[in-house]
């Protein structure tokens, strides 16, 4: 680090000390100007009737948020843990949140859904404001939108035009660059460019091998291309290619009765492999009375995982999965655009293919054949000893879970409705869906035969070779309606006061647990007694083409899981004051959330599924507050609390005959309270080779968050400290920073394994420096 820092030191003085005598261009870079506008409201951004976080580009900057996850806690109520592998990203907010499959809180790039939560986590690069619109998004986005959304817009080449390189490295053998270009062509064309690599040394070794467990490193590129064809006909063409290594799974064992979290000490390697393109097209034709929108976008991912599923120095099992996905979605929005008429309304259709293929290859090795698999053998009823030859054994499996789906909705708002200032918004959405599983998975596996002790003397002496194999394959769907409603109440006492109540509902989408495939061969397994051959009483091979055991409905409710839905209730206020020095925001919520799905391990431990829980309930305040006292000086901030619990819980039965029922119990992974404060001070020295010194920081807090149903194991508040310090000259900064300066110790992630429980300790103090050219 003290070479970094000398090396950056060198490259900046002599830029600092000629600059003067140079004739430069002057830097020109997004601050505060937002704009503000949605192809499908029909309220302006900052009088949504809804709880929203505008995410401008200096506080990206100054809060050191460089992706989706780095948004959690400064969101009231929004909680990303960042654990693992980019392949998870679970997003928790006001209550609802999807460890596992699917997602609740959507996420937008330019007007583009994300289709599947493994393409959230990626560098920002270029981006111009992120917004956050808190509670139930349905009537206009749909699926898995109940919690919120994320709407990220990068820079438009037509509103900002520059150069921007970035370099820098920090504690950890963290190493990043960044290269943007955003040109005009004329006045009615414009491109941006950009690229960017970083690399992370990692944080924890793992024992076994002496290497750190969560090395990794990403590059990617962006382009778009905007073109405003004639002055009503306007075009956006854009592309972007991300691709990921990583050493991931930092698990270390956890002791419940002392709270302590033993080293990362696993023999198999894990790692993740992503390779993703998100490209989009957008049309957008403007009249004096309409606005016809026209959003195509097609995504691409082609991703590869590598686990030891137990995380120990056993030999159980380990897994092997790889993803390809192709996305097509297109939405058509026709709206209003006469902003002075008080009726105003959108109308749109939304279509999407999901062609997901995934192909999981669980292999169980020695242990695992010894602890798992041969107990199903041991248990079967019959006169002869079945002994598993193998030492290891492949468990195969191909999954396509295409999903597709079209849409029709509305929306109406109505100003100075009995009243001036008291508006009524009223939106409808008709929402088709169909899921569906095609299944091709086998196990093959050497038996001896043998005759039991004391038992019937059946075979020769050292018994007799009995191969057995099992191949599953079949088909199932689903077909999910929905009917999605929304209304909300506002009243504007000022142009700058308003009070609001809405009404929505959201829901997430069902789907299949393709996991759960080890356990129901093990079921089929376990129902397949060897065939007696004719009348010499001996046993022979015996093999499966279908889902033998499990018929029709038994296998499609030990694999198919429902929606999950939700209806919000919501109240708030927000006001800008003192000439906009005081921004303030203030809701309160209550969600009736239906058929909560949860992530839960099966019995035999070897995979985990998504299931119906019950239903839940969630309720809480959020608020956030932002003030300029005076110029270059802000301070923000946010709060949330969430209550949610469990109404009903069907946890089956367990292993001492008793129904497990966690009704009352808080939901697991949200955190009861969030909490984010921070400042930023900019100081000008005209005049000085140090033309602007700023100071920010923020601490974030969350906690305490209950890690399962049974509540028995929880994470208490805690609190992380980022702070940067920039030093600025013309077009130069240098940038120094740190993360987690308290150094905080605190558990990411937990789960619970073959009995077993398991923590990711989130990462220490790290700290670094940036050195940034922009012209």
């Amino acid at each position: 680090m003290r070479r970094l820092f000398l090396l950056l030191l060198s490259c900046t003085l002599p830029l600092l000390a000629d600059a003067e005598d140079r004739d430069t261009t002057r830097t020109v870079e997004s601050e505060e100007i937002v704009v503000r506008s949605s192809a499908k409201e029909t309220n302006a951004l900052q009088s949504l009737p809804e709880a929203v976080s505008l995410i401008t580009p200096t506080r990206i900057n100054n809060r050191q948020i460089e992706s989706v996850k780095d948004l959690s806690a400064f969101v009231p109520n929004l909680f990303i843990p960042d654990y693992g592998s980019r392949m998870t990203t679970p997003v928790y907010l006001r209550g609802v949140g999807a460890r596992s499959s699917g997602q609740s809180v959507g996420l937008y790039v330019d007007n583009i859904p994300y289709m599947d939560k493994s393409t959230f986590d990626f560098d920002f690069l270029d981006i111009q404001r992120i917004e956050v619109l808190r509670g139930p998004q349905g009537t206009l986005y749909g699926r898995n939108a109940m919690g919120g959304i994320i709407n990220v817009y990068t820079l438009s080449p037509l509103e900002y035009q520059g150069h921007r390189l970035s370099i820098g490295g920090g504690s950890h053998g963290n190493w990043q660059a960044r290269i943007s270009k955003l040109a005009r062509f004329g006045h009615r064309a414009g491109l941006s460019v950009g690229a960017y690599y970083d690399r992370d040394g990692g944080y924890f070794t793992n024992r076994f091998t002496g290497r750190k467990a969560d090395r990794g490193q990403s590059a990617g590129g962006r382009l778009k291309f905007e073109w405003q064809i004639t002055p009503r006909l306007k075009a956006m063409l854009a592309g972007g290619f991300d691709f990921t290594d990583q050493d991931a799974f930092a698990y270390g064992l956890y002791d419940k009765e002392s709270g302590k979290i033993a080293p990362v000490d696993y023999n198999d390697p894990g790692h993740y492999r992503r390779r993703m393109s998100n490209n989009s097209l957008r049309l957008e034709y403007l009249t004096d009375r309409l606005q016809l929108t026209s959003n195509t976008g097609y995504q691409w991912l082609d991703d590869d995982m590598s686990m030891d599923q137990d995380f120990t120095r056993q030999s159980i099992f380990t897994i092997d999965q790889r993803q390809r996905q192709h996305s097509v979605n297109q939405e058509l929005v026709l709206r209003s655009v006469r902003e002075d008429r008080r009726y105003k309304w959108s109308v749109g259709l939304f279509g999407f293919y999901n062609a997901l293929t995934t192909d999981g290859d669980v292999v169980f090795k020695e242990d695992g054949i010894r602890d798992i698999l041969q107990p199903v053998f041991d248990g079967i009823p019959m006169p002869v000893q079945l002994t598993i030859l193998d030492d290891r054994i492949p468990n195969p499996g191909t999954y396509r879970t295409p999903a597709g789906g079209i849409a029709l909705f509305h929306q109406s708002t109505i100003d100075d409705l009995l009243t001036p200032g008291l508006s009524l918004t009223l939106g409808l959405r008709l929402d088709y869906e169909r899921q569906t599983l095609k299944y091709n998975t086998s196990m093959s596996l050497d038996l001896r035969a043998e005759n039991r002790p004391g038992g019937p003397q059946m075979l020769p002496p050292g018994g007799i070779p009995m191969p057995l194999a099992k191949t599953l394959t079949g088909t199932d769907h689903q077909d999910f309606w929905q009917c999605l409603p929304k209304i909300s109440l506002k009243y504007e006492c000022t142009p700058d006061i308003m009070t609001y109540a809405t009404v929505a509902k959201g829901y997430k989408a069902g789907g299949y647990n393709i996991q759960m495939f080890s356990e129901v061969m093990q079921d089929s397994l376990r129902s397949a007694r060897p065939a007696m051959s004719g009348g010499s009483g001996r046993p022979g091979a015996s093999t499966g083409t279908k889902a033998d055991g499990a018929a029709g409905g038994e296998l499609r409710n030990a694999l198919a899981y429902k929606p999950e839905e939700t209806w919000n209730y919501e109240l708030g206020t927000r006001a800008r004051l003192l000439g906009g020095l005081l921004e303030t925001e203030i809701a309160l919520f209550w969600m009736d959330i239906r058929d909560v799905q949860l992530t839960q391990f099966v019995n035999g431990g070897s995979g985990r599924i998504l299931t119906n829980a019950g239903r839940g309930r969630s309720y809480g305040v959020e608020l956030s507050a932002c003030v300029r006292p005076v110029q270059g000086l802000s301070f923000d901030l946010n709060y949330g609390y969430t209550h949610a619990t469990f109404r009903d819980y069907d946890g089956g039965i367990d292993s001492d005959g008793q129904q497990i029922d966690y009704r009352g119990k808080r939901i697991p992974y949200v955190p009861q309270h969030t909490f984010s404060l921070g400042g930023a001070y900019s100081l000008n020295l005209p005049d000085r080779w140090v033309n602007q010194l700023t100071f920010a920081a923020q601490y974030t807090g969350a906690g305490p968050i209950y890690w399962n149903e049974a509540n028995d194991v929880r994470q208490d508040f805690y609190g992380l400290l980022n702070a940067k310090v920039t030093l600025r000259h013309d077009f130069v900064r240098l940038e120094l920073w740190g993360r987690n300066l308290l150094n905080t110790d605190y558990g990411a992630f937990y789960f619970e394994s073959f009995g077993r429980s398991f923590v990711q300790r989130g990462k220490p103090l790290t700290y670094g420096a940036n050195l940034v050219f922009a012209f």
